[in-house]
């Protein structure tokens, strides 16, 4: 006995949809009859991926069952009509998108990723938002790249949760803390050499950061202040360093004594120049319990790579 599509009750119905990418249902199952369409038009928390400018979508779904969208394409898209949007993914796009990335436009949106093509100054005022609270719903953030704002001129905003950048400002990271209160993940790439200037920025005391990466950029052997960053998230449980460093022992044993929650370490570190041509990875391992996977290669022309390995 043959069992139709239309047989199946409105819930199994939905629940295929579930599983069917936006563009495949609706040529295959808008206007088939009156039931097909009510259950499109009933669907919600869809995801649209925009590759182009003219998609089947605009003329069937209401803008309010969106609620994310990846767009990868050069095309303007228009996005004033999904007031209801939540993730908002820009992985190829224009000024004209960017543009629209305003709290008054996006009030809901809970997620967003801009890509690292936009330059400092198409971000400027993206970040400026996002960091003083207009996306009051926002939680997780991936800005490209961003520099430090005018003036200090952020201002607050609690709701943030994780936040990763790229940026050409090392004094950046203190702002960032200062204004996202309750961040807990932090993912930060620095691309040029800046000395940091703890003195001229904002106090932050015991700061509840959980997760921290600090990635600097792979050419430079500038050795950055990364001590006072550190001291600055005493609270942190995982941590990711790939910079260059004078000395690595007495990093870790830092690490070892600032951070006692700690419950993982992931490093690649140049040590430069370095010192000491016998160097006992035992004594580093037994350091502290997170130190256990540390490898080194030492070179001839007076680097020491040490790396971690899960």
């Amino acid at each position: 006995m043959s069992t139709l599509l239309e047989d199946l009750p409105n819930e199994l119905i939905i629940e295929i949809f579930d599983y069917t990418k936006i563009n495949d249902l609706l040529f295959s199952f808008w206007n088939l009859n009156k039931r097909f369409n009510k259950l499109i038009h009933s669907l919600k928390y869809l995801s649209l991926i925009l590759t182009r400018k003219n998609e089947i979508y605009k003329n069937i779904l209401f803008p309010e069952q969106i609620i994310r969208i990846v767009i990868v394409t050069l095309d303007n898209i228009n996005l004033n009509s999904f007031n209801n949007l939540r993730t908002l993914i820009l992985n190829w796009g224009n000024e004209y998108h960017l543009k629209q990335i305003h709290s008054n436009i996006l009030p809901n949106l809970i997620y967003l990723s801009i890509s690292i093509s936009f330059d400092y100054q198409s971000t400027k005022q993206l970040a400026s938002e996002v960091f003083s609270n207009q996306f009051t719903s926002l939680r997780y953030v991936d800005l490209g790249k961003i520099d430090m704002p005018n003036f200090f001129s952020w201002s607050q905003s609690p709701s943030l949760r994780s936040v990763i950048i790229t940026s050409p400002n090392i004094n950046i990271i203190p702002l960032i803390l200062y204004s996202c209160s309750q961040l807990t993940h932090f993912k930060i790439r620095i691309i040029n050499e800046h000395i940091l200037d703890i003195s001229s920025l904002p106090i932050i005391i015991n700061h509840p950061l959980k997760q921290f990466c600090f990635i600097q950029s792979q050419p430079s052997i500038f050795i950055f202040d990364i001590i006072n960053i550190l001291y600055l998230i005493p609270n942190i449980k995982r941590l990711d360093l790939r910079l260059c460093t004078q000395s690595f022992i007495d990093l870790i044993k830092l690490i070892s004594k600032l951070f006692i929650y700690l419950i993982r370490f992931d490093c690649h570190i140049i040590e430069y120049p370095n010192k000491d041509e016998n160097i006992d990875i035992n004594i580093i391992r037994n350091i502290h319990p997170c130190y256990s996977c540390i490898q080194y290669t030492l070179r001839e022309d007076g680097f020491c790579l040490y790396t971690t390995k899960h």
